[in-house]
């Protein structure tokens, strides 16, 4: 059977082992409130609609470079979401900001979990598994800013929401409502998907280095 790409591999280990970077803290009081602003989320919105309009193509080297590039928007993301929590005063604008995010990073992990299944291709319970890890994630982004606003879904959500929903209709994956999403609801659906991609062959040592 064909192995599993290494940097697939690396980069989802990356991924899951990340954790947010520390912020600075704010000096100057205009700069703080220059920086409460949606300037990064719109540039990662950007991005992350000209992936959609645009595959990353048949190549392999293509895909991975597209799967490194989704996983940088999603750590500017939560980025971004640590640094508005700070210098926002403001529990409305964050609110919005927070939403936005949400919105941006869901649309991100379903464009990253297709990039994931076609990579792993040669191995099908991990193209199954990878991309419904991914729509678990992106399914909690949104039912968090949903159930910390009593069950209003932001306008922003409307288009991301049935992109979701059709891509876990694909991979059988039941999307609990909005209220019973939680993090426990996730980490069951990744501890399923993992135990299933264990069951692909592990990628073969890389050759020791001649004298």
């Amino acid at each position: 059977m064909s192995r599993l790409p290494h940097a697939v591999l690396a980069v989802l280990v990356l991924l899951a082992l990340a954790v947010p970077a520390a912020v600075p803290a704010a000096t100057p009081v205009l700069v703080a409130a220059n920086r409460c602003n949606e300037q990064t989320i719109d540039e990662a919105a950007a991005r992350v609609r000209d992936f959609d309009r645009h595959g990353p193509g048949a190549g392999t080297a293509q895909q991975v470079q597209r799967f490194g590039a989704i996983a940088e928007i999603i750590a500017t993301l939560n980025e971004e979401r640590e640094i508005l929590n700070t210098l926002c005063s403001s529990d409305a604008e964050r609110a919005n900001y927070f939403a936005q995010i949400a919105a941006t990073m869901a649309q991100a992990l379903a464009l990253e979990g297709d990039v994931a299944a076609k990579l792993n291709a040669a191995c099908p319970p991990a193209a199954k598994a990878f991309p419904t890890m991914m729509l678990a994630d992106a399914w909690l982004a949104l039912a968090n800013v949903i159930n910390e606003n009593g069950g209003a879904v932001p306008e922003s959500f409307h288009d991301v929401i049935p992109k979701i929903q059709t891509r876990a209709q694909a991979v059988e994956l039941a999307l609990p409502p909005w209220a019973d999403t939680s993090a426990y609801w996730r980490d069951q659906i990744h501890a399923k998907a993992k135990a299933a991609i264990a069951t692909c062959p592990s990628p073969s040592p890389a050759a020791s280095p001649t004298s």
